[in-house]
């Protein structure tokens, strides 16, 4: 299975949007796709036509093996959610989520709802997305810190691309400015252009 994590520093930066459609996209092609949520998420549920239901919470740090495939939620256009929580525990407990694997799915498509990511030291993403906001003056320290926090879980982590999904429409150079400032850093490989051709 392949694991891919959809990332935002900021609200409404398009986390949910870029991840229902990469995973409606691999759906297309023939993929099984499971989303992993992480933390409560009503956008992501909304755009899989799928309620919250507090019976279908799984606590990632105790696999049970034989009722996961029960709570796995179906949607209508054949993306699955598992809902899973962190529990506050005052320790910060790791999540473990390596028995993930054994799923049959192609593709684990990982949600995480603020910091929950950094909470998995035993799953690696083959890919990390972070869709950001160019309007925010800050966005390069904000994303060498998340940088850091994935290079920090080993297995070699970090960004893979770098998504501007939104910007400041008023401020073409401010946007011009902090995209060049990211690409620079990051390499221009792993800035995806935010105007399509």
């Amino acid at each position: 299975m392949k694991v891919v994590a959809v990332i935002a520093k900021h609200p409404g930066s398009g986390q949910t949007t870029v991840l229902v459609n990469l995973a409606s996209g691999l759906v297309r092609r023939g993929y099984r796709v499971l989303i992993g949520e992480l933390g409560k998420s009503e956008r992501l549920r909304n755009w899989l036509g799928l309620n919250w239901d507090g019976n279908t919470i799984l606590n990632g740090n105790i696999p049970d093996n034989g009722k996961i495939e029960t709570r796995i939620l179906s949607s209508q256009f054949g993306i699955d959610l598992l809902p899973l929580v962190v529990e506050p525990d005052g320790q910060n407990t790791p999540m473990r989520l390596n028995w993930l694997q054994e799923l049959e799915y192609d593709f684990l498509l990982l949600h995480p709802a603020g910091s929950e990511y950094y909470k998995l030291p035993d799953i690696t993403a083959a890919s990390v997305i972070v869709c950001t906001d160019l309007s925010h003056d800050n966005e390069l320290e904000e994303l060498q810190a998340l940088e850091e926090c994935l290079q920090g879980l080993g297995n070699d982590n970090g960004i893979d691309l770098v998504l501007p999904n939104k910007i400041n429409t008023k401020e073409w150079d401010h946007n011009s400015q902090i995209l060049f400032t990211l690409a620079d850093y990051f390499g221009y490989e792993k800035i995806a252009d935010p105007i399509p051709h």
